[in-house]
């Protein structure tokens, strides 16, 4: 059996993947970023499940790279009225790139996450692919990883549930077994998002307005505010209100009804394709994550691209990552540039 490298943050799933190619028979170490913000625990933590199972432990440091190719790219978007994803970015800019270099190094032939996706092949090579625990799957922050990584990542906790994984734990007697899963960004302060944007001068409060551009209120942030948010927005408009739009010139959020957040197709810049899309191909798109995904036709558009959906769509928000899919396969993914939105009746 090979040498083999898993990534360790000290939780239940990658503790489990660890075990699971351990007692496969295959020598393993363990890799853990210490990424130098926010509590930065995990590396700890990550050092702690590599000794219950009496692996070889290393910290990879990647404070420079993560403040570069992520915290400051999130801070920027977030300034100019954009929704980024931190978790997509740091996947592919930082987390795996950086831990296999270190696995390369060490003389691994391979890389696992504790991730819950799949790997299926294909005749141009290994496809990302959706998790059996489609509730848990996680090959949509996976969908921009260079083409060329994929043929060195594993995922053993693929075609398991995350109950299951949870329980194998358990009767194993990790000390993960219980641990809770995170719901926060890794890396923010205590403040979370205001100490975030306000440590790099990046908050800008702005007005409220409607689609007419009247005024009805002040806001404390741009970065506070996504497309489609209903909560927080400290209006009584005697019915439901949305954010809209976000205009970054003049950092105002605007707001209405929920007609308004009516979609038709989305605009894209940067696409990573793991296969060219045939001419009038019709895939699968997910514009976030929480989106169940809806048919659509994609069509070149400069140096980025065009999806016109099949049915009309809720809120789609720039600066979040659209993943196109054939079933359930990944085949590419591109960042939402701008929404195309219906014409009404008695607008311009």
């Amino acid at each position: 059996m090979g040498k083999l490298a898993v990534a360790m943050s000290g939780g239940v799933d990658s503790s489990l993947a660890a075990l699971v190619l351990q007692q496969a028979g295959h020598q393993i170490v363990g890799l853990s970023l210490r990424l130098g913000a926010g509590p930065d625990q995990a590396w700890r933590a990550g050092a702690a499940a590599a000794a219950q199972l009496g692996l070889e432990h290393r910290v990879v440091e990647a404070d420079g790279p993560f403040e570069e190719r992520v915290l400051g790219p999130v801070a920027q978007a977030y300034a100019a009225g954009l929704t980024p994803n931190p978790c997509a970015l740091c996947n592919a800019r930082v987390k795996l790139p950086l831990l296999w270099e270190a696995a390369r190094e060490m003389g691994c032939e391979a890389l696992a996450t504790g991730h819950y996706a799949r790997l299926e092949q294909s005749e141009d090579g290994p496809r990302l692919a959706e998790a059996d625990d489609r509730s848990k799957s996680q090959a949509y922050f996976l969908a921009q990883v260079a083409p060329e990584l994929l043929t060195r990542l594993v995922f053993p906790l693929g075609e398991m549930a995350k109950g299951r994984v949870r329980e194998l734990a358990a009767q194993e007697g990790l000390v993960s077994a219980h641990r809770p899963e995170s719901q926060d960004c890794c890396f923010l302060p205590p403040g979370g998002w205001d100490e975030f944007m306000d440590q790099r001068g990046a908050i800008r409060p702005g007005v409220l307005e409607d689609a007419q551009g009247r005024e009805l209120g002040r806001h404390q942030g741009l970065h506070r505010f996504t497309v489609g948010q209903r909560r927080g927005l400290g209006l009584a408009m005697g019915q439901p209100v949305y954010v809209t739009g976000l205009d970054a010139v003049r950092a105002a959020v605007r707001v209405g009804t929920r007609p308004e957040l009516a979609t038709l197709g989305l605009e894209a810049v940067r696409p990573l394709w793991y296969r060219p899309p045939r001419h009038d191909e019709e895939f699968t798109v997910r514009f976030r994550y929480s989106h169940p995904g809806v048919k659509c036709r994609v069509e070149p558009n400069g140096q980025g691209l065009r999806a016109m959906f099949a049915q009309e769509q809720g809120a789609v928000a720039p600066g979040q990552l659209a993943v196109f899919y054939r079933a359930r396969k990944i085949v590419g993914s591109a960042w939402i540039d701008k929404a195309i939105k219906p014409l009404r009746i008695g607008t311009s």
